[in-house]
């Protein structure tokens, strides 16, 4: 049994009203906001571990991380009593925290990748998009300002883009937040799998941002009760290919942890603007208001703001009650009525962890998700979630939906089990079944099958670290329709 976690700070909230009052957020010290970027299962795991029994106290589901008040508390961590896998977690994450935050120093990264039908739905790890990728970049970090800048060359894109600059950011700090322009990708939620509101199964959205760096919580007592706390605030444009060409993308997320054992996370996203749809300062602030439903007052098909979706999600881990396991779940409203979301979607998960024997460790997770509308009612709402009768192409970026990897009308179970050893070896399973598209009438919208299809997949992926860098491979097959085999290779520097 673990021990109990050790408990520390609290903090803050969210709303429209969030962005005044984020602002007045603590000071920090003036050095460059590097980030934990999404897509690294193994290194999000011994994060999580860490959270959980109180070594890193703020939010840990909104990616990226920051990762200053993260290098800053475990760099004060002390280890007595701390049980072998948290002792190993904390050495890496401080590892990796130590040669990602030194500042004035270029540092260079490329990585090299082949796969064969690479998996149609994403997970949080951030596996090969396409059947052959070339990456390279370089990353500095000064006083104020942060730069990556990443390149791909890629082929037989989906998309048609062959050169690409995913992962890219030029940030640079105002106090306690990092006001950026990049392509990173994002997750917003505690799901393993997928996130209801906003994954990296689609590629990164370019977008103009604002991230808080250290989340300790609020110096007044109003808010204190609600423990560290985390904002990020996204201003995005979407392709030109698309029946509204250049729509605007908006996302704003708050997290924050009342308790040490638990977290909460409020998300809210929006298409507007975009080719021939009313762009203006004050269209902005109709859609915040959530005066943008056809039938409110002045509100037709001509001015609609634009397309909303919100939600909330929780994980609440079990660590300080002596039991390794963590319960999450997310309900994201497709529409609002009162005020609040409505025609919900849903997910929910279970997670543990443990030994086996005396070098590995494990953690696994249990995932079940409805994307059709409103999951609690007797008749499904198919063609709902994802969609918009303006917005027509959907909540999709480049062909893939910017929520869960399923997109619409699907309802998968989905097991996963990774293991860990000292010597940097990472073995991980992942099952999935399930419907995809349920909805009867065929949808050549949808990013995965325009019919309904049921689904079985299993995938396996090794990874171990060696001298000259990091070396990744998986393989998988998976029965819907037909029966197809894939697999990847890559090699990547740390």
């Amino acid at each position: 049994m673990p021990a109990a976690p050790r408990q520390r700070g609290p903090g803050r909230r969210s709303a429209p009203a969030i962005l005044a009052l984020a602002l007045l957020g603590t000071a920090a010290p003036a050095e460059a906001g590097t980030f934990v970027p999404a897509g690294d299962a193994a290194l999000r795991a011994d994060i999580q571990l860490l959270a959980d029994y109180g070594l890193i106290s703020g939010p840990v589901t909104t990616w990226p991380l920051s990762w200053a008040p993260i290098a800053a508390e475990l760099e004060a961590a002390g280890e007595d009593e701390l049980p072998g896998r948290v002792s190993a977690a904390l050495a890496r994450v401080r590892a990796a925290a130590r040669r990602e935050t030194r500042r004035g120093e270029l540092r260079a990264h490329a990585a090299v990748a082949g796969a064969e039908k690479p998996s149609r739905i994403r997970s949080f790890a951030a596996t090969p998009r396409e059947a052959a990728e070339v990456r390279a970049g370089l990353d500095w970090a000064g006083e104020r300002i942060v730069l990556a800048l990443d390149a791909q060359l890629v082929d037989s894109p989906d998309d048609g883009r062959k050169v690409r600059g995913d992962n890219s950011l030029l940030g640079v700090t105002l106090g306690n937040f990092v006001l950026g322009a990049g392509t990173l990708d994002r997750w917003w939620g505690p799901g393993w799998d997928g996130s209801l509101i906003l994954s990296s199964n689609a590629r990164p959205i370019p977008a103009v941002t604002l991230d808080r760096r250290f989340t300790g919580p609020f110096e007044t007592p109003w808010l204190r009760w609600l423990g560290p706390w985390d904002l990020s605030v996204a201003w995005g444009r979407l392709e030109s290919a698309r029946e509204v060409p250049r729509a605007r993308f908006f996302g704003m997320r708050v997290a924050f942890r009342p308790l040490s054992s638990l977290e909460i996370g409020l998300s809210r996203t929006a298409q507007w603007c975009g080719e021939g749809r009313p762009c203006g300062f004050d269209t902005f602030l109709d859609l915040l208001a959530g005066r943008d439903n056809r039938g409110d007052a002045g509100v037709g098909a001509e001015n609609e703001p634009g397309n909303q979706m919100a939600g909330a999600d929780f994980r609440w881990s079990l660590a300080p009650f002596g039991l390794p396991i963590a319960f999450y779940g997310q309900l994201v409203g497709e529409d609002e009525a009162g005020g609040l979301p409505s025609r919900l979607l849903a997910q929910a998960g279970l997670e543990g962890l443990g030994d086996a024997g005396e070098r590995w460790s494990y953690r696994w997770f249990g995932e079940v998700v409805d994307t059709s509308c409103g999951f609690y009612e007797s008749d499904d709402n198919f063609d709902c979630a994802y969609h918009h009768g303006t917005y027509r192409t959907g909540y999709r970026y480049r062909g893939r939906a910017i929520g869960h990897g399923a997109d619409n009308d699907a309802r998968l179970v989905t097991a996963g089990l990774m293991l860990f050893d000292d010597a940097g070896r990472r073995l991980s399973f992942l099952a999935r079944f399930g419907e995809l598209n349920r909805g009867g009438v065929a949808d050549p919208r949808h990013s995965l099958t325009p019919v309904p299809q049921d689904l079985a997949s299993f995938d396996v992926a090794w990874s171990r670290d060696t001298r000259f860098g990091v070396l990744e491979l998986g393989a998988g097959v998976e029965r819907a329709g037909t029966t197809d085999y894939r697999g990847f290779l890559r090699w990547r520097t740390p």
